[in-house]
């Protein structure tokens, strides 16, 4: 998952939770600039993603531990049924196992309309 894509995500409104579940779940380590960080931050990306993007070679690290230790990694990621997009300005958000503590659970993927810019009283850039 590369940067470019966290701010797509976070452009089209989807919750840190979830951001950092697909960071997470794709295993990629990060390694940002000073650059990298304030482009994050000028494209909404939130302290907590940045924060969990600059720790990925720890994260990554201990979650790979832990899969040795015992933990069960994510069962093969199930078939998405893409249906059609319910208008223009909608974006899709691929399925992802998500761990529960105990268990796997499938997010399916679904259309996500993203917020609108101005609905915060945020201002075109």
């Amino acid at each position: 998952m590369t940067v470019a894509d966290v701010q797509s995500l976070v452009k089209a409104g989807i919750g840190d939770d979830l951001v950092i579940c697909q960071i997470r779940n794709s295993r990629t380590v990060y390694h940002l600039s000073t650059a990298d960080i304030i482009n994050l931050k000028n494209a909404g990306v939130s302290e907590r993603i940045i924060d969990f993007m600059i720790n990925t070679p720890t994260q990554i690290q201990s979650a790979e531990v832990a899969d040795v230790v015992g933990a069960t990694p994510p069962p093969p990621p199930q078939t998405n049924v893409v249906v059609l997009s319910p208008g223009p300005d909608y974006v899709w958000v691929g399925g992802a196992w998500l761990w529960f503590g105990d268990r796997w659970t499938w997010q399916r993927g679904y259309w996500h309309r993203p917020i609108h810019p101005y609905r915060f009283g945020h201002r075109r850039r």
